[in-house]
């Protein structure tokens, strides 16, 4: 595996760092997560009632799986002692603390850097390093969403706005510390020597949303967002078929696309109709043109539509349920959906990591640990005398799960 002897220490708690930390271990590197005596409140975020109910931890399945859990009270001069020593032993040192929490526990680049020349330090944060806000509190709904200018894309004309998915800024906002980190460890294994890198929600969501940022930046106007009944294109709309299910269109090339587009509906006479014949028309008629396909959509199941639109080549989708999200062909023939054993809930599939390497291959995903289950262990490899472990489990520098 491409990354094993490779050891990172995760000092962070909820997602965007957690869900890197787990794409290392995919790769075969040991992560080591230190938690405080609570543990990290993403072992409780499926409790939330925003969110989907279940007994499975499945947000801690996912961003903390295939790791070490050691527990240490860093209020305790003792616990942070001991992080500075896992540290000088590591590869990598993942954090999202906030500035004054970093200074206060000694855990900046500048603190950790003299004893372990070789280390990786990786920061994640919600604004950036600089700025008026780089010491400010957020999440990815508040900053890689909406700060970023993308939630304001996705409203619609009356200002309304589904709930976002889980994490859905978090984990591409992990894919950025992951490259991060694998460019500091390739620019080690020629200089010897380890770099700080970092990124931010905020970075990354306005990578995201950077056309649109671009198109301002480029003195662009901006279209009015306009109801489905005074829609411009046939294209940006959803239809429903026969059996309630809603189909989407991304008709990019709308020249080439429009007389197949066509023949998959079974309406090749559209193409010759003037009021479509080329793209300025339909643009003119797109309120016609959405009726027809209305009724036309609506006389078959999504099934139906499906084969025909797949047999014609049109790129689409039938929007899917979780439930066929989760049982998705494509997804298990990509290995995108993968299985393990966890010793609670039996056999579980879990999401793999979006980065596959031909010929190489990945760690098998283990269960997320209990918290503090390797406090032990962890603090005997650091060369710790059993009186010594015991003083610290004694004292709840250290807990033992």
């Amino acid at each position: 595996m491409l990354l094993q002897g490779i050891r990172v220490v995760e000092a962070a708690s909820m997602v965007l760092v957690p869900s890197a930390a787990a794409m290392l271990a995919d790769f075969g590197a040991e992560v080591i997560k230190v938690e405080p005596p609570e543990g990290d409140y993403n072992r409780k975020m499926h409790e939330l009632p925003t969110l989907p109910q279940s007994e499975a931890p499945y947000c801690f399945l996912v961003d903390g799986r295939s790791k070490q859990s050691i527990v240490l009270d860093l209020k305790a001069t003792d616990g942070v002692a001991i992080l500075h020593r896992l540290v000088s032993t590591t590869d990598v040192f993942l954090t999202n603390y906030r500035a004054p929490a970093l200074a206060r526990l000694r855990l900046r680049w500048d603190d950790l850097a003299p004893l372990n020349p070789r280390l990786v330090y990786a920061s994640a944060s919600a604004f950036g390093e600089s700025g008026p806000e780089a010491d400010k509190p957020g999440y990815d709904t508040v900053v890689y969403w909406a700060r970023s200018g993308l939630e304001s894309s996705l409203l619609t004309p009356e200002g309304t706005l589904g709930q976002l998915a889980g994490g859905a800024g978090d984990h591409p906002t992990a894919l950025a510390l992951f490259g991060a980190v694998a460019l500091a460890l390739f620019a080690r294994e020629r200089s010897g020597r380890g770099l700080k890198v970092a990124t931010s929600l905020l970075a990354a969501g306005a990578w995201a949303n950077s056309w649109n940022i671009q198109a301002q930046l480029c003195g662009a106007t901006f279209p009015p967002k306009l109801p489905r009944a005074q829609a411009r294109g046939f294209g940006s709309v959803y239809y429903r078929t026969r059996d309630g299910r809603m189909l989407k269109f991304a008709l990019v090339n709308p020249e080439r696309l429009w007389p197949r587009f066509a023949h998959a509906v079974g309406r090749l006479d559209l193409t010759k109709d003037a009021r479509f014949a080329d793209a300025g028309a339909r643009r003119a008629h797109a309120q016609e043109l959405i009726a027809i396909l209305d009724a036309i959509f609506a006389t078959e199941d999504a099934a139906h539509w499906k084969a025909r639109l797949e047999a014609h080549d049109i790129p689409f989708a039938v929007l899917p349920t979780y439930d066929e999200v989760a049982r998705d062909p494509q997804m298990r023939a990509n290995g995108m959906l993968v299985d393990f054993d966890h010793p609670r809930f039996g056999r579980l599939v879990t999401v793999d990591s979006p980065i596959s390497v031909a010929g190489v291959p990945k760690a098998p995903p283990r269960a997320a640990p209990d918290l503090g289950q390797h406090t032990r262990e962890v603090l005997t490899g650091l060369g710790y005398t059993d009186p010594q472990i015991r003083d610290f489990l004694g004292r709840g520098v250290a807990v033992q799960g």
